[in-house]
This record gives structure tokens, sequence and C-alpha cells, in this order.
């Protein structure tokens, strides 16, 4: 009896012993046992075009996760989950060992639901089941190179899901898990649950409708020229928002991986990224900028020279001789020597200030990464090459998306408008985080010379000259096209037969709407490859499809005819 005692009292002091001096520290230890935390993932926010559709959204896929402390066999866990997902059980393993000491890893993601109601059944222990979103563009490849994609680990990459990352990503949450003696999760503390904060939604100027017609227009005339890429801008002259930037060939951010293989090019926006050598849809702007400067006046007629000119140590030639042209048929016609020679007049100090009012040489400002600024050499590398190469196109570099904000000074009245890809940001209960406050409009022209601009001489090139395949029959367009030969890279010359074949225009004439740039890069020579073939009648349809849509009041009624050159610069 006093044996028994004696134990009692020993076994008493054992645990009062555990107890005093090493309790707090088992008691942390069977806490963090019974006990798992599980992420709760934020929906990324939604992004939208003008009209509220979903170009970016987010679903929700079942994914496995594991706990390996809660996991009395890892070898036994690998091998119940890999039977039903029919994964190896030694490449499961492997996965669970070199989790270490953590708590929370996704074992697998995108499981069937049959598949998920099989490890439910199966209760193996330190293995859970969990709702994960996942990005999806129900849109596919529309706008792609706009909207960027994210990775696999829910980050952003390009576009508008890269440098919106901080507005989409949104705050994780979390929820604790208490789990039983045999590790399984059997309750959920109800001091352990964090909400997660859903992502931000940006809201688009990109319109879905117009943004379809621009790519659908380009990809056409790609496949009819042979053509290698191409590229379209359709801008507000007044606002300055982008409603459609379209860059063929596309890709699908659904499965962006699947273009991994080089052509990683595609994921470039290259309206903005890529500046190319204008060619003749320079022209205007140093044409009007020498109305304002009155180097010239309306109705002068030039000398062409009958399609060959010799300016000191250069010869300059015309797509077709003309023996003398108006300043407005200059443009109409697309006469090289009839602007070298305005460029003459000119002067290349008044040549580098009509550039820097039309905004190039620089970033337009718009809210979109990567743009490019061009390329306009500084004055004191001008020479008297450049006088009369500039007012033709060369020695510039600019971007369509350029192009378009300068010829948006010749669709509303003179301004210089800043470009924006993002009207708002809002939260998901529909309250504004941010919204797009525009810049104050600069005056690069003045009315008059504006007027004089669109209603004689761009409204000339699209009703007789070069850019009759641009014309609609109830709007008036003006515009003007381009057929620039691509420089080779680090200079000396030209890639032989290889062209960048463009058009710029607005609609309608008496109150501009849309201004529209498509630049088709590449079109086989040999089927065609001038402006007013390749890229006017693109133009066009973006604008027919745009106007519509639009549901713009049409200026006249039935059929126009138009006569005049076709397919020309």
């Amino acid at each position: 009896m006093s044996l028994l005692i004696v134990a009692l009292l020993a076994l008493v002091g054992r645990l009062v012993f555990i107890n005093t001096s090493q309790g707090a520290k088992l008691l942390a230890r069977t806490y963090e046992q019974q006990r798992s935390v599980v992420p709760l993932p934020a929906r990324r926010g939604l992004i939208v075009d003008a009209a509220g559709r979903i170009m970016a959204g987010t679903s929700l896929q079942l994914s496995v996760f594991a706990d390996p402390k809660l996991m009395p066999d890892k070898q036994e866990a690998a091998a119940d989950v890999g039977r039903i997902l029919d994964v190896p059980a030694a490449e499961l393993g492997q996965d669970l060992v070199a989790a270490g000491n953590r708590r929370f890893f996704v074992v697998r993601k995108k499981i069937s639901e049959d598949q998920a109601a099989a490890l439910k059944k199966a209760r193996v222990g330190g293995i859970g089941v969990f709702e994960e979103p996942y990005r999806t563009y129900p849109l596919g490849s529309l706008a792609s190179q706009v909207m960027g994609f994210v990775s696999s680990d829910g980050r952003g990459l390009g576009g508008i899901e890269s440098q919106c990352e901080d507005w989409l990503r949104g705050e994780a949450g979390l929820k604790t898990i208490i789990c039983d003696a045999g590790r399984r999760a059997f309750w959920l503390a109800e001091d352990g649950y964090q909400p997660p904060r859903d992502g931000y939604h940006v809201v688009l100027t990109i319109d879905a409708v117009i943004q379809a017609a621009a790519e659908r227009e380009v990809q056409a005339a790609i496949e009819k020229y042979h053509a290698e890429s191409g590229v379209a801008v359709v801008m507000d002259p007044r606002s300055g928002a982008i409603l459609a930037l379209a860059n063929v060939p596309t890709f699908d951010p659904n499965h962006f991986g699947d273009y991994a293989d080089g052509s990683q090019w595609r994921y470039r926006n290259r309206a903005i990224t890529d500046p190319i050598e204008p060619g003749s849809t320079f022209k205007p702007f140093i044409a009007a900028w020498a109305l304002a400067e009155k180097a010239t006046r309306l109705g002068e007629v030039f000398d062409c020279e009958s399609g060959a000119w010799r300016d000191g140590a250069r010869l300059l030639h015309d797509h077709h001789p003309y023996a003398s042209l108006s300043f407005e048929d200059i443009l109409a016609k697309s006469s090289n020597i009839g602007m070298a020679k305005i460029g003459k007049r000119l002067g290349n100090k008044k040549m580098q200030a009509a550039l820097k009012a039309f905004g190039f040489g620089s970033k337009s400002g718009i809210d979109l990464d990567g743009e490019a600024a061009g390329i306009v050499r500084p004055p004191h590398q001008w020479n008297s090459f450049s006088t009369t190469s500039i007012p033709m196109g060369q020695e510039v570099g600019v971007t369509p998306l350029q192009l378009a904000r300068a010829f948006c000074v010749f669709a509303n009245g003179g301004m210089l408008v800043e470009p924006f890809v993002i009207r708002a940001v809002l939260a998901s209960d529909g309250g504004v985080v941010q919204e797009h406050r525009p810049p104050a409009p600069k005056r690069a022209l003045s009315k008059s010379i504006v007027a004089t601009m669109k209603d004689t001489v761009l409204t000339g090139v699209v009703n007789h000259g070069t850019g009759t395949t641009a014309a609609l029959t109830h709007y008036q367009v003006f515009g003007k096209t381009g057929t620039a030969q691509i420089p080779k890279q680090g200079g000396g010359g030209y890639v032989p037969d290889a062209y960048v074949s463009s058009f710029i225009g607005a609609a309608p004439a008496d109150d501009p709407r849309l201004v529209v740039v498509v630049c088709i890069t590449k079109p086989k020579k040999s089927i065609g490859y001038y402006g007013g073939t390749v890229a006017a009648p693109a133009a066009r349809q973006i604008l027919a499809s745009a106007l519509a849509y639009m549901q713009v009041p049409q200026e006249r009624e039935g059929p126009t005819e138009y006569a005049g050159l076709t397919g020309g610069d």
C-alpha cells in the first residue's frame, strides 16, 4: 500500500513539474499542431471596356493544399493523394519533403470536382481543398497587348495587368482551421478569420466593338498583302480617349505560355513602342506649319520638275511625274518634290518648331508603360538634307500613337490633347477610387489654319488624290496616305523592297468624332505596297464600322462617286 502511495505521489509530482516548468511550451506546441492557417486569396479586380464589357475577369478553380506538419506519414499521404489525382506518389512525396517547415503550400492547381469530392471523403491528414481565383480573358486575344496577362502565381505581367497591379491585386485574408486528434480539419476558429479585400476594377477607354473592328481590318490587310504585321489606333480627337489600339499578330492571354518559342514580340504594344519613318503621312504637319508661317499660301503653284529634281548633291523623285502642282495638290498627289521646296521655304529652325508643336520627339503622356518618345535628332545634327527629307517624313521616327495624336489637331480645332486609356478605377461597391483628369490641351495651330487644312487640303487627298480608297459614302473623310521605306538597323540606307504602308484620317469632316491610323509593315511589293492601296481601305472599314456603331449622324445621303488617283502614296 505504501508503495502505491509513493508511486502516486511521484506521478503527481511529475505532473506538477511538467505543468509548471514545461506547460506553456507544450501547450503552444499542441496549439500549433491542432491549428492550420489557410490563406484566402483576394479576387483580382476586373478590367472592363468603355461600355462595361469584361475584358479581364476572375474565376474560381479547385486546388489542393498541404500542411506537412499535420501529416502522420508524408509518404502514405502522398500515395493516397497521388491515387486520387492520378499523380505519381514519388513526385508528391518529393514535394512534401521539399516543403520543409511551410505550413501551407499548393500541391496541385485546377482539380476536378470529382477529385475534390474524393479527397474530402478520404480525409487525408494535412490535405485540404480550397477555391483559388485565376485570371480569365473572356474576349480572348482582343486588345491583348493593352491588357497584358497574369502569371501562374497571380502577378500581372505587361500592359494594364502589370501597371495597375497595386489596384487590381487586392489583399489576401486568412482562416484558421482546428484539427482533431487524427489531424483532420473539423472546426473553423472564430477568432482566426480575416476576410480578403478584393482588387479594384479598372475601366478603360477602349471599346471592345471598335477594337474588334480595328483588329479585324488590320488582319485582313495583312493576309491580303502578305504583310508581316500591322497596327491601328482609333482616337477621340476631342478628349484624347483611345478607343482602339490594335496590334496584329496578337496573342491569347489565357494561354500566354504558348508564345515562349521566340514570338514574345507579340506581347509588345507596337503602336506605342516601335517608331517608324512616317513617310508621306508626315507631310500635312509641315504643310500646315508653312501656311501658319506664311511660307506659302493656298493655291500657290510649285514647279514639280516633271518628277525629278536635283537639289545640290541630292536627286529627288516623285512616284508620279507632275510638271506643276498647287499647294493643296502637292498634298493630294503626295509630291515629294513639292514638299521639299516647301521645306526649303520654311527652313530647319521653323520645322523644328513644328515638330515640337505637334508633339514629335517626346512622349505623348499616355497612361501605358513602354511608350517610346520617337526619334527627332537634336537641332545641331540637322543639315541641308534634313531640310528636304523631313517634309517627306524621312530622318524622323514616330509611333502610330504620335501620328494619331498629332492628326487630332486637324480634327479638334488646333489643340494637342494628351491620349489616355484608363478612364477610372472603381472599388468593388462602385465607388470611384481614381478618375482620369486630363491636363489642359495645348494650342498647336490656329483655327483658321486647321479649317483650311481640313476642309480644303486633306479632304482633297481623299476626294481626288492618293486616298480615294478611304472615301465613305455617307461621311466626308479627310486624311493622308504614306508609303515609307524601312531604314536599316544602325543606319546606312533602307531595306530593299521593305515598306510601311500607312493612312491617317478622320471623319466626319463637319464634326470629327474619330481619328484613325493604320500602318501595315512589309506588304509584299508584287501584290501592292502603296499606302492608298494597302492601308487606306482598312482605315475606311474601321471608320465605317465605328461611325455606324456610334450612331454618328450621316453628313450626306446616297452614293458618291470619286474620280482621281487610286492606290498611290
